[in-house]
């Protein structure tokens, strides 16, 4: 495995680590995790050399959450932890949305059988009017020791500036792949700022793992995946994507290695944080760390295919 430094908070990450949200085995992702297995996965994810998990209070109700904790008992140290919290303003005002992310930290710091939190991110951007009460808790919570860095989920510059202004943001997780690089203004925002970068959906939700080439997508009821993966401009868009496949063929990466490789050699990426249903694909996920990097002509060639399947269908949406 290889480590980088996560910006200005100095933590050393895996290059790869693991999006927890198939953790939740609430049939998002389709059917298939188990609890036994996504702890199994854990474990074999530090025997790997991966030290990052990244989940949500919000992913399956907290039972992803529950889960690393069951995996994480007598491996705390092991590995850096990071959640996240989405508050909802309501009529209750500032008391009530800092009421709320208390509260939902408590939760989490609970089902993670944890006293800290790693990282701890905003799930959604906050409305302008709570940036600030927002800010003053995260820097409550890190004060307290309930939390050791604060970080936002999102692609969006402006508001990433606005919590610099308010607050010490060290984290930003920003969604970008192959297909969808709209986020390359956030990650040179984030190089120039010092953050460190975790990258959600970089295999594009599974459209990038090669899975669905020339094939008609068969997702299980209540796949979060089905309105975007299927229906006549979705199945042009595999087709296009097979021909990715030129990044497989000497036989020294898979293509989900591949389009793991292209998102790590992006300028201002730290890690990248794919999901695993289970130790199989956490094992390839692992080894993009090690595989070659697209060469120059490569990444143009490939970036030539994905921008057209980016133009006619919405593989390559960005999800929180």
């Amino acid at each position: 495995m290889q480590y980088r430094v996560l910006g200005k908070t100095g933590l050393r990450v895996s290059t790869v680590g693991i999006g927890c949200w198939q953790m939740a085995a609430d049939g998002s992702w389709g059917k298939g995790a188990t609890d036994e297995e996504s702890i199994a996965t854990i474990h074999r994810a530090e025997e790997l050399g991966i030290n990052l998990l990244d989940t949500s209070a919000s992913y399956g109700g907290g039972h992803s959450e529950e889960v690393i904790g069951k995996a994480l008992k007598g491996r705390r140290s092991q590995f850096i932890v990071a959640s996240k919290v989405r508050p909802e303003p309501d009529d209750t005002g500032e008391d009530g949305v800092r009421q709320q992310i208390v509260d939902i930290c408590e939760g989490s710091l609970q089902r993670l059988q944890t006293d800290y939190i790693d990282i701890y991110q905003l799930h959604r951007d906050p409305p302008s009017n709570m940036m600030a009460v927002v800010m003053d808790t995260l820097t409550d919570l890190k004060r307290q020791g309930k939390i050791r860095w604060i970080g936002s989920s999102t692609n969006d510059s402006g508001v990433i500036r606005q919590l610099l202004e308010l607050g010490d943001l060290a984290v930003v997780q920003v969604g970008y792949n192959l297909i969808n690089r709209g986020g390359e203004s956030t990650l040179a925002l984030a190089k120039a700022e010092g953050l460190g970068t975790l990258i959600r959906m970089p295999l594009a939700a599974g459209a990038l793992t090669g899975k669905y080439f020339n094939v008609v997508p068969a997702l299980d009821e209540g796949d979060v995946r089905t309105t975007r993966f299927t229906g006549d401009r979705s199945e042009a868009a595999f087709r296009r994507l097979s021909d990715l496949l030129f990044l497989t063929q000497d036989g020294r990466r898979s293509m989900i290695q591949a389009a793991l490789r292209f998102v790590l050699d992006t300028q201002g990426v730290t890690t990248v944080i794919p999901g695993a249903k289970d130790r199989k694909q956490l094992e390839e996920n692992a080894a993009a760390a090690n595989v070659p990097p697209l060469s120059g002509e490569e990444r143009s060639r490939a970036m030539a295919i994905a921008g057209e399947v980016g133009s006619i269908s919405a593989l390559g949406l960005i999800q929180s």
